[in-house]
């Protein structure tokens, strides 16, 4: 799918209407004029947009298309109020909520894991709080197009005629970025223990204005099925959207777009399901264990239901047909 000609002078454009204005609140609601956005109304549609971002990109499923990237934790420590005097919202302290839940989590991982991370390796901790629901400052993706469509589509959209969306970005750019804007803790190390801890010591500081990469030493069985890893801003009081938009904006616009997202019809869920059911992309696939065995189960229920309904059976011409000719075959015709 190829990119608007026009794509990076458009960018450039509203970046200077920006600048012009210094004093106006970034907020979110510019996010879209970053990202570029495209549509997929068939199978081969996504196979040549994912074949088109295949090497440096990585990928992340949502329910609801309209979702901007929103980190479990932003979403949970947001209190909204309404008075009669007032409405607004303002997040709880991220850092203190994460150090108690992190705290409680130490405490009673040991009676239902094996294997533990070191006390000192913090991303390892806040990877498997994450993958148990617990809110995090991380934020999923994934190596693979395809383990993000399924995510993009496991649950219906929640109002018809609503699409789910497939996000990308180009990792590559984004750690080149990191790179420049952290020149201090930039690293070629080759050694994963050792790029590890740098990753650790960056997490314990959350006043940097980047996005970062985070790899956990101490994965497990999920997110090596999902191809999984973690993106992580450093400014706990920025959103996500801000913390990219701002790497974009600093100091130059990118010339090709870095953040990509396709939407997809809640029409096509089913035959994509189906899709990436037949290349083994499945709930039990993802998530090796009983409970993802379970949803697997009741997926293909939903889905041969779904298939049924697209079968209205022989019409009340058709029984009254067949009758007649029953009929005229004698009773014997059996």
């Amino acid at each position: 799918m190829p990119v608007p000609l026009d794509w990076s002078r458009k960018l450039r454009a509203y970046v200077e209407t920006l600048k012009a204005d210094p004093n106006r609140p970034l907020g979110d609601e510019p996010f879209e004029h970053f990202v570029l956005t495209e549509r997929a109304n068939t199978w081969n549609t996504f196979l040549n947009w994912s074949n088109d971002l295949a090497g440096s990109w990585s990928f992340r499923g949502q329910r609801e298309a309209t979702w901007l990237l929103h980190p479990s934790q932003d979403r949970a420590t947001l209190v909204q109020y309404k008075s009669k005097y007032s409405s607004g919202y303002y997040h709880l302290d991220r850092r203190s909520t994460e150090r108690a839940l992190l705290f409680q989590f130490k405490q009673r991982a040991h009676h239902y894991l094996k294997h533990l991370p070191t006390d000192e390796d913090l991303a390892s901790w806040l990877g498997l709080m994450q993958h148990h629901g617990i809110p995090t400052r991380f934020l999923d993706w994934t190596h693979s197009a395809f383990v993000a469509l399924y995510f993009a589509l496991e649950e219906a959209v929640q109002q018809r005629g609503r699409h789910s969306a497939v996000w990308a970005i180009n990792l590559d750019w984004l750690v080149k970025k990191g790179r420049e804007l952290l020149p201090s803790e930039a690293s070629d190390v080759s050694d994963p223990g050792t790029m590890a801890a740098a990753r650790n010591r960056l997490l314990e500081r959350l006043e940097k204005p980047v996005i970062v990469s985070i790899d956990p030493q101490h994965g497990d069985e999920r997110m090596a099925a999902q191809q999984g890893f973690f993106l992580c801003k450093l400014i706990g009081q920025a959103s996500f959207n801000q913390m990219l938009m701002s790497m974009m904006i600093h100091p130059d616009t990118p010339d090709q777009p870095v953040v990509r997202k396709l939407e997809i019809s809640g029409k096509n869920r089913i035959g994509f399901l189906k899709r990436l059911r037949e290349m083994n992309i499945h709930r039990a696939s993802l998530f090796p264990d009983l409970d993802g065995f379970c949803r697997f189960l009741a997926l293909n229920m939903e889905i041969k239901t779904k298939e049924a309904a697209e079968d209205p059976g022989p019409s009340f011409s058709d029984l009254q047909n067949q009758l007649t000719k029953k009929n005229e075959d004698g009773p014997g015709s059996d």
